[in-house]
């Protein structure tokens, strides 16, 4: 079931994070290595908890995937998409993978937005994660450019059209 987190979901979210970390180091992916300030990330994650919704798919009690629904991030997208109806999805993470939890999840904000008369799911992820982008592009999403941004790897925009999906 889709649920909005609350302020008792915080440090789930941040558990998920460093979790999600020690996952991706075992898959032979550069993301989340290499010198990162992990007071920073979770410093931005409380930004991102405070400024913006986050949600999560709860089984029998328990929130197995959550993600944030986050304002576009502007140095990806166009002056004209930015400008298109969309919802943007940031902070995806999964508490078990392998179970579907995340499919189930990105299908029922799927289902929220296109309710909510928006034409687009945005995202952008690490640009050297091609399993992440395989994931993406299983569940109906497009690869629309990677951007080169210093400082940023997660430059791989990806975009599912909701009005045909």
């Amino acid at each position: 079931m889709l649920i909005t987190l609350d302020e008792s979901h915080r440090q789930l979210v941040h558990q998920a994070r460093d979790a999600a970390g020690e996952w991706l180091a075992t898959r032979g992916t550069d993301q989340y290595r290499g010198g990162l300030d992990m007071a920073q990330v979770h410093a931005n994650i409380d930004h991102d908890f405070d400024t913006y919704p986050f949600v999560g798919w709860e089984i029998n009690g328990r929130v197995v995937a959550m993600m944030a629904l986050i304002d576009p991030e502007t140095e990806f997208w166009t002056p004209e998409e930015l400008a298109e109806p969309q919802t943007y999805i940031s902070r995806f993470f999964v508490v078990e993978h392998g179970k579907a939890y995340g499919s189930a999840l990105l299908e029922a904000v799927a289902a929220q937005a296109r309710t909510q008369g928006e034409h687009w799911l945005r995202l952008n992820c690490w640009s050297t994660n091609t399993r992440l982008h395989d994931y993406y592009k299983a569940h109906g999403f497009q690869h629309v450019r990677t951007c080169n941004i210093p400082g940023r790897m997660s430059g791989a925009a990806f975009q599912k059209d909701l009005r045909t999906a």
